[in-house]
């Protein structure tokens, strides 16, 4: 079984933002500080675990990001890796941030049974991607999956369901949406494979700009305003018997 691993990364939360926000400085910074997300993770974990189960699987690496977090990528040795250059798609577009990886995955990964991806793919955590994806491949789709094993009927997948833990048959070809659980938490990988990674060849592959012109069109970005709540508070003071039997009068005065 061949699967396909589509990864996006993101820039590293630990780093504060530009203090002047703009295009090219936030780009300049999810380029410098870009790190796997939770859910790229989980994904690349779920798809490492089917290959441990079964040495017949095979794992091509999408990898939409610089060649520094592709490069991180194959340190887990997938058995192909290919870095996609997403530049000329406005990633606020999911339709066609979706349609470009439709394309890269008919050239790249033909034979791929199961796409696995992060549940908030290359979009800045909307989320619509993996669904809009599922639509240009005309696949079936799954979301919120957190882990796949093979039975005897085929291939099972955990997924979050809104009552609890659901199990389902994955049916053939499918496009699997990921997220993260303390199951799937990505293995760190063998020195030798980082090493080796370093000196990989990386092939690039480079998505078109839209054919038409309907793509909204950025015109600038700047930092979101925390939203100002206030509201009337009293200290409590004294012993915790003394503020026990305040915050009761409070509490009854409330009911």
């Amino acid at each position: 079984m061949d699967i396909a691993v589509l990864i996006s990364g993101v820039a590293d939360p630990k780093w504060p933002l530009p203090a002047q926000p703009s295009v090219a400085a936030l780009h300049t910074h999810a380029t410098q500080y870009a790190a796997l997300s939770p859910f790229d993770e989980a994904a690349l974990e779920i798809a490492l675990a089917l290959r441990d189960a079964d040495p017949a699987v095979r794992i091509t690496a999408l990898v939409a990001a610089d060649e520094g977090l592709t490069r991180k990528v194959a340190g887990w040795r997938p058995d192909t890796i290919h870095r996609l250059d997403l530049q000329a798609i406005p990633r606020w577009d999911s339709v066609a941030v979706a349609r470009a990886l439709s394309q890269a995955l008919h050239e790249l990964a033909p034979s791929a049974g199961l796409v696995l991806v992060g549940r908030e793919f290359g979009d800045y955590d909307d989320g619509s991607v993996p669904a809009a994806l599922s639509h240009s491949l005309d696949s079936p789709f799954m979301a919120l999956v957190l882990g796949i094993k093979r039975t005897d009927s085929g291939l099972n997948a955990t997924r979050q369901g809104p009552g609890g833990l659901e199990r389902l048959q994955i049916p053939g070809r499918a496009l699997i949406c990921a997220t993260n659980d303390p199951g799937n938490r990505l293995r760190h990988p063998l020195m030798k494979n980082v090493m080796m990674a370093k000196k990989a060849v990386l092939p690039a592959w480079t998505a078109l700009a839209p054919a038409d012109a309907t793509a909204p069109t950025l015109q600038s970005v700047s930092h979101a305003q925390a939203p100002v709540r206030s509201i009337a508070c009293e200290w409590l003071q004294g012993s915790a018997q003394q503020k026990a039997d305040a915050l009761a009068q409070v509490l009854r005065a409330a009911a």
